[in-house]
């Protein structure tokens, strides 16, 4: 894919956009793949380290906190 293309005589430039191409897999640096690999892995384990308080769920002070803590908006209606 070129960096310009005539789209109804207007020219435009494609890194201007988000584009996506096809990548073969095999062309890609060993090297890289096992940075992504790693990264990949630390955000899954981050992922599951998160404490999971379901909305509306817990105790009440867990709930009260949470709600403190909520931001308002002092300029909506009641």
């Amino acid at each position: 894919m070129s960096n310009s293309n005539t789209n109804n005589g207007g020219d435009f430039e494609v890194s201007n956009y988000l584009v996506t191409e096809g990548v073969n897999p095999k062309k890609i640096d060993p090297i890289q793949q096992g940075m992504d690999l790693s990264l990949l892995s630390k955000a899954e384990e981050k992922q599951q380290n998160r404490p999971s308080i379901p909305k509306g769920m817990g105790s009440p002070k867990i709930r009260k906190a949470v709600s403190s803590l909520r931001l308002s908006n002092p300029f909506r209606g009641i």
